[in-house]
């Protein structure tokens, strides 16, 4: 009798330990969350989103900031376009070059110049930019133009002797390796702007009719919804 007794007594102690235990990390768990929300009221930073410090345009303010992107997407197009523009005129002499040789393969070159015609028709422009498909088009019959071209370089005879041949495919080439970056560095900067335009809009409607009117530019990439 006597050691049930004792043994009830003892599992009151351990249930009063227990709860006391329980009692006490309560209340520190409360102190602790009321200490954190205090040095958040207290600190004027804690809710304040920092500026990305990848990004070229911070510390600008919000109008200055819309006119360097802006300055800036202008320049990437500017050189894209530049670059485009250029490796189609090349391809335009090089089949002039290359034709002049006396064993050319015919088919092969008409076969380039009727790619060369279509990569002009699907110039892409900042108004069709947003056509997916078009950029799509675009790309493959780019990718199979170069694939002609090169093949007409390994296998025309005499070609070594063709300089202007050479030089311009190298410059062709050159223009279709720089492309990548070229877009993506236009690209870059799209986003940049149109992630300002969608997070700064009601700041963006107190600066006038200048910035108000800016609308979300098109891009190379193609976003899969």
């Amino acid at each position: 009798m006597n050691n049930l007794i004792l043994k009830k007594c003892a599992l009151l102690l351990l249930l009063s330990s227990c709860l006391f235990v329980a009692c006490e990390n309560k209340k520190k768990t409360s102190s602790q969350t009321q200490d954190s929300t205090q040095i958040a009221d207290e600190d004027p930073w804690a809710n304040v989103e920092l500026e990305d410090e990848n990004d070229p345009f911070r510390g600008l303010t919000l109008d200055k900031k819309l006119d360097a992107i802006l300055d800036s997407i202008d320049i990437q197009w500017y050189a894209w376009n530049k670059n485009d523009d250029e490796r189609n005129a090349n391809i335009g002499v090089f089949i002039q070059e290359l034709a002049k040789l006396p064993k050319h393969n015919k088919a092969a070159l008409d076969s380039v110049k009727m790619l060369h015609q279509r990569a002009l028709e699907l110039k892409l422009t900042q108004a069709n930019l947003s056509d997916s498909k078009r950029i799509d088009d675009y790309d493959a019959n780019t990718e199979l133009l170069m694939a002609k071209l090169t093949s007409l370089m390994q296998n025309t005879p005499q070609i070594e002797k063709c300089k202007p041949c050479r030089n311009l495919f190298s410059q062709i080439k050159n223009a279709d390796e720089n492309e990548f970056i070229l877009r993506k560095t236009y690209d870059d900067n799209v986003f940049i702007l149109n992630e300002v335009l969608t997070k700064e809009k009601n700041n963006i409607e107190k600066l006038g009719d200048k910035y108000k009117s800016i609308k979300p530019f098109p891009h190379f990439t193609i976003i899969v919804q």
